[in-house]
């Protein structure tokens, strides 16, 4: 599983939307849905993320 595809499975398991992560990441839908689907994330945006959707990372990296 690549990091795009756990990040949205989290989102969906939320019941939250790829919207709601762009607002609170402060980017626009459309550049938050490019990284996601080119797994072109950058570490500190994963911090981020993973503190917004609670991902513990040692999990995450396990699920990789």
């Amino acid at each position: 599983m690549k990091i795009g595809e756990y990040i949205s499975q989290v989102l969906e398991s939320q019941g939250r939307r790829q919207k709601w992560l762009a607002e609170q990441l402060n980017i626009s839908e459309a550049k938050l849905s490019y990284k996601i689907n080119n797994n072109a994330i950058k570490a500190d945006e994963l911090i981020k993320i993973s503190k917004l959707l609670n991902i513990n990372l040692n999990k995450l990296k396990e699920e990789l």
